[in-house]
């Protein structure tokens, strides 16, 4: 057992094949995962942002005596995947607990408003800072999921708004509505590194008034109520939780969601429907999407 290292594990996969394998990176691992593109392009000088069929998907296991069962697990799990789909052999590596802590990423621009970084220097009189502690949370903005939810944010009105982030991860989204001039921020995560990483990040992005809990949204009182709910989440949780999400919400409320498969798209939005929910817009990018549902 060794406390100063931890066990990175990693895979470059296709964008179709995110969902299982992160799933299989989430039960078994001991932090959560993270999803980058290797990709560079520059908005300011209007490069518009090239397609990648490839992502990367990392986590970390402790390395300590239960890791040998841990990689078993997750190595069986990927075989399982395996056998309806063609996805590589697992990279393993040790790293420094201290090199991880230090990680960096460049500073990105999404939309018009929002910049992504985890530099204290990085500064702008004209768009909104989002500060990232990569080391501690790992939505950095870099996928396609969270890149679209900040973009349809931007363009809502969130000033006074009540704000329900449901499945709040590294905290991006909360923190993004709180700057963008919400009332009250309620963040839902079941993930107890997450809410600690996210914690972090609201602290390392200046903020102190955004309320986490380590709870579901049917663990809500019934009286919490909401104007705008941001789900990124995945399909099925979106799709299980469709009429309690419609609950949660004030008359005229907004549902922002993604984290969803292009190919289940239009599945996802005619369970909403049934639920309630009248669609308004969406967008797609790669092999995601993301949806913009109301209330009557």
């Amino acid at each position: 057992m060794n406390n100063d290292s931890l066990i990175e594990i990693s895979l470059i996969i296709k964008n179709e094949f995110v969902e299982p394998v992160s799933y299989v990176f989430k039960k078994f691992s001991d932090y959560d995962f993270v999803i980058t593109e290797d990709i560079e392009f520059n908005p300011d000088e209007k490069e518009k942002r090239p397609k990648s069929e490839l992502v990367t998907i990392k986590s970390y296991l402790e390395d300590d005596k239960s890791l040998d069962n841990k990689l078993s697990s997750i190595q069986g799990a990927l075989a399982l995947i395996r056998m309806v789909s063609n996805v590589p052999d697992l990279l393993i590596k040790k790293i420094y607990k201290e090199d991880w802590l230090e990680q960096k990423f460049p500073s990105i621009n999404i939309g018009e408003k929002f910049i992504i970084t985890n530099d204290n220097n990085t500064l702008s009189k004209s768009k909104i800072l989002i500060k990232i502690n990569p080391g501690l949370g790992f939505g950095t903005g870099h996928h396609p999921t969270t890149k679209m939810m900040l973009e349809k944010m931007e363009n809502l009105k969130f000033s006074n708004k009540k704000i329900l982030d449901f499945g709040s991860g590294s905290g991006i989204l909360s923190i993004a509505a709180k700057k963008l001039g919400a009332r009250t921020v309620t963040a839902l995560e079941i993930d107890e590194l997450a809410i600690n990483s996210a914690k972090e990040n609201i602290k390392f992005s200046n903020l102190k008034d955004i309320d986490i809990r380590h709870a579901s949204i049917e663990d809500l009182p019934q009286s919490y109520k909401f104007d705008i709910v941001l789900a990124n989440i995945s399909s099925n949780i979106i799709i299980n939780f469709s009429e309690v999400i419609y609950s949660r919400l004030l008359k005229g409320g907004l549902l922002l969601c993604s984290g969803i498969l292009s190919s289940d798209m239009d599945k996802t939005i005619e369970e909403l429907k049934s639920s309630g929910f009248i669609s308004i817009d969406s967008i797609q990018e790669e092999d995601w999407c993301c949806l913009e549902l109301k209330i009557a």
